[in-house]
């Protein structure tokens, strides 16, 4: 069988290539040459559909999917609306969702999932925030502080003056089920 020597320096050494493989990897090469000049050029809106946003007091939900809900507070009731390295296009059609406000309560209900919110009592906490999904058949209820033993980890954004082995940051995939991402103190 034929086969290709290809030299890959991070994995130390020569690996023997078989052919299909080599044919994957250069049509990958030739679709990411000619896509990615493509998304270069695509022009991204941060600011979501209105009919996705739910403002109550000093804090914003803005419903981005049936699973995706971001949530903000600020003291001030001013939110962000820049870009940010996790989220550049917030304009994705408005999911159906439900708002309702109950003794004090705001709910918002989506397909896969419940968010509760004690109104006019601040910052998110354990005792005013709480978001209610199914996972594999039992319910799950998420709060703020909760830990996400199950988190894959991601990357970190430099590795200026990194040497040796580094603490990863949280990734988006946890075998949680859920991932809480806050992205208030990264760059925008």
């Amino acid at each position: 069988m034929n086969s290709f020597l290809c030299f890959l320096p991070s994995l130390g050494g020569p690996i023997a290539m078989r052919p299909v493989i080599l044919r994957s990897l250069l049509l990958i090469t030739l679709l990411f040459g000619v896509l990615l000049p493509q998304s270069i050029g695509q022009t991204h809106d941060p600011l979501p559909d209105p009919r996705s946003v739910v403002v109550t007091g000093e804090v914003r939900f803005t419903v981005l999917t049936p699973q995706l809900i971001r949530m903000e507070w600020s003291a001030q009731g001013k939110f962000e609306d820049r870009p940010s390295l996790v989220v550049i296009n917030r304009k994705l059609p408005v999911p159906p969702f439900q708002k309702k406000e109950d003794g004090g309560w705001l709910n918002l209900q989506t397909e896969k999932l419940m968010l509760r919110y004690k109104q006019g009592s601040g910052k998110f906490s354990q005792e005013n925030l709480e978001i209610s999904f199914d996972l594999d058949g039992r319910k799950v209820t998420w709060k703020p502080g909760l830990e996400d033993k199950g988190n894959l980890k991601g990357t970190i954004r430099t590795l200026d003056g990194v040497k040796g082995a580094t603490e990863l940051e949280s990734g988006l995939v946890s075998r949680d089920g859920w991932v809480m991402v806050d992205d208030s103190q990264r760059p925008l």
